[in-house]
Protein backbone atom coordinates (compact mmCIF):
# COMPACT_ATOMS: atom_id res chain seq x y z
CA UNK A 1 0.00 0.00 0.00
CA UNK A 2 1.08 3.81 -0.39
CA UNK A 3 1.81 4.24 3.71
CA UNK A 4 4.14 0.56 3.13
CA UNK A 5 6.10 2.70 -0.10
CA UNK A 6 6.45 5.82 1.64
CA UNK A 7 8.07 3.94 5.03
CA UNK A 8 10.04 1.92 2.65
CA UNK A 9 11.78 5.51 1.21
CA UNK A 10 12.62 6.21 4.88
CA UNK A 11 16.47 5.03 5.64
CA UNK A 12 15.23 3.41 8.51
CA UNK A 13 12.73 1.01 6.90
CA UNK A 14 14.90 0.52 4.25
CA UNK A 15 17.27 -1.32 6.64
CA UNK A 16 14.50 -3.83 7.23
CA UNK A 17 12.80 -7.17 5.19
CA UNK A 18 8.73 -7.54 5.03
CA UNK A 19 8.21 -9.14 8.39
CA UNK A 20 10.71 -6.72 10.21
CA UNK A 21 9.21 -3.52 8.90
CA UNK A 22 5.70 -4.71 9.20
CA UNK A 23 6.59 -5.52 13.16
CA UNK A 24 8.42 -1.82 13.71
CA UNK A 25 5.13 -0.39 11.44
CA UNK A 26 3.13 -2.37 14.17
CA UNK A 27 4.65 -0.73 17.49
CA UNK A 28 4.43 2.90 15.96
CA UNK A 29 1.69 4.84 16.59
CA UNK A 30 -0.33 7.21 14.46
CA UNK A 31 -0.70 10.62 14.61
CA UNK A 32 -2.65 13.41 12.40
CA UNK A 33 -2.78 16.79 12.77
CA UNK A 34 -4.44 19.16 11.46
CA UNK A 35 -3.03 22.64 9.39
CA UNK A 36 -1.91 24.57 11.54
CA UNK A 37 -1.46 21.67 14.68
CA UNK A 38 1.75 21.80 16.55
CA UNK A 39 3.48 18.31 16.66
CA UNK A 40 5.79 19.65 19.80
CA UNK A 41 7.36 23.30 21.29
CA UNK A 42 10.47 23.99 21.29
CA UNK A 43 11.94 22.62 24.86
CA UNK A 44 9.56 20.49 25.25
CA UNK A 45 10.64 16.94 26.56
CA UNK A 46 10.96 14.45 23.39
CA UNK A 47 11.95 11.07 23.48
CA UNK A 48 10.11 9.68 20.26
CA UNK A 49 10.64 9.85 16.32
CA UNK A 50 8.38 10.74 13.86
CA UNK A 51 7.79 8.99 10.25
CA UNK A 52 6.01 11.68 7.87
CA UNK A 53 3.77 9.61 6.00
CA UNK A 54 1.89 12.08 4.24
CA UNK A 55 2.13 16.33 4.44
CA UNK A 56 4.42 18.74 5.55
CA UNK A 57 6.08 19.48 8.78
CA UNK A 58 8.05 22.95 9.14
CA UNK A 59 10.59 23.04 12.02
CA UNK A 60 11.09 26.19 13.25
CA UNK A 61 12.43 27.95 16.15
CA UNK A 62 12.09 31.62 17.89
CA UNK A 63 15.50 33.41 18.01
CA UNK A 64 15.84 35.56 21.18
CA UNK A 65 14.49 39.08 19.49
CA UNK A 66 11.40 37.04 18.79
CA UNK A 67 11.84 35.86 15.32
CA UNK A 68 11.19 32.65 13.51
CA UNK A 69 14.17 31.54 12.28
CA UNK A 70 12.67 28.42 9.38
CA UNK A 71 14.89 25.46 9.83
CA UNK A 72 13.37 22.90 7.86
CA UNK A 73 10.66 21.32 5.98
CA UNK A 74 9.64 18.21 6.52
CA UNK A 75 7.85 15.22 3.87
CA UNK A 76 6.75 12.23 3.41
CA UNK A 77 9.13 9.31 4.42
CA UNK A 78 11.01 11.99 6.08
CA UNK A 79 12.05 11.66 9.93
CA UNK A 80 11.70 14.14 12.30
CA UNK A 81 13.35 14.06 15.96
CA UNK A 82 15.65 10.62 15.40
CA UNK A 83 18.40 12.04 17.68
CA UNK A 84 15.68 12.41 20.61
CA UNK A 85 15.61 8.17 20.74
CA UNK A 86 19.10 8.34 21.16
CA UNK A 87 19.33 10.99 23.59
CA UNK A 88 16.06 12.10 24.88
CA UNK A 89 15.96 15.73 25.98
CA UNK A 90 14.32 19.29 25.10
CA UNK A 91 13.46 19.56 21.45
CA UNK A 92 15.35 22.01 19.69
CA UNK A 93 12.76 23.45 17.51
CA UNK A 94 8.94 23.36 17.10
CA UNK A 95 6.80 21.09 14.55
CA UNK A 96 4.08 22.84 13.40
CA UNK A 97 1.78 21.22 10.48
CA UNK A 98 2.06 23.08 7.26
CA UNK A 99 -1.30 20.88 5.78
CA UNK A 100 -2.66 18.00 7.13
CA UNK A 101 -0.06 15.41 8.58
CA UNK A 102 -0.53 12.02 9.14
CA UNK A 103 2.94 10.80 10.90
CA UNK A 104 4.12 7.32 12.65
CA UNK A 105 5.89 7.90 16.09
CA UNK A 106 8.05 5.60 17.48
CA UNK A 107 8.94 6.17 21.12
CA UNK A 108 12.30 5.92 23.13
CA UNK A 109 10.90 2.26 24.68
CA UNK A 110 9.40 0.92 21.45
CA UNK A 111 12.93 1.20 19.63
CA UNK A 112 15.57 0.17 22.30
CA UNK A 113 14.55 -3.75 22.14
CA UNK A 114 14.79 -3.55 18.55
CA UNK A 115 18.33 -1.64 18.35
CA UNK A 116 19.38 -4.66 20.73
CA UNK A 117 17.83 -7.28 18.25
CA UNK A 118 18.60 -5.61 15.15
CA UNK A 119 21.38 -4.18 15.02
CA UNK A 120 20.85 -2.96 11.15
CA UNK A 121 18.21 -0.44 12.83
CA UNK A 122 20.51 1.41 14.67
CA UNK A 123 22.83 1.48 11.84
CA UNK A 124 20.37 2.75 9.78
CA UNK A 125 18.94 5.40 12.39
CA UNK A 126 22.46 6.40 13.01
CA UNK A 127 23.35 6.76 9.12
CA UNK A 128 19.96 9.69 8.84
CA UNK A 129 22.04 11.29 11.93
CA UNK A 130 25.47 11.51 10.46
CA UNK A 131 23.50 12.66 7.19
CA UNK A 132 21.56 15.58 8.71
CA UNK A 133 24.34 16.37 10.68
CA UNK A 134 26.42 16.78 7.71
CA UNK A 135 24.16 18.95 5.86
CA UNK A 136 24.15 21.37 9.35
CA UNK A 137 27.50 20.97 8.66
CA UNK A 138 27.97 22.14 4.76
CA UNK A 139 25.32 24.67 5.86
CA UNK A 140 27.55 25.95 8.87
CA UNK A 141 30.77 26.39 6.30
CA UNK A 142 29.08 27.67 3.64
CA UNK A 143 28.34 30.69 6.83
CA UNK A 144 31.56 30.54 7.84
CA UNK A 145 33.19 31.21 4.67
CA UNK A 146 30.83 33.26 2.59
CA UNK A 147 31.65 36.40 5.13
CA UNK A 148 33.59 38.96 3.60
CA UNK A 149 34.14 37.44 -0.15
Amino acid sequence: GHMDDVLRRNPLFAALDDEQSAELRASMSEVTLARGDTLFHEGDPGDRLYVVTEGKVKLHRTSPDGRENMLAVVGPSELIGELSLFDPGPRTATGTALTEVKLLALGHGDLQPWLNVRPEVATALLRAVARRLRKTNDAMSDLVFSDGS
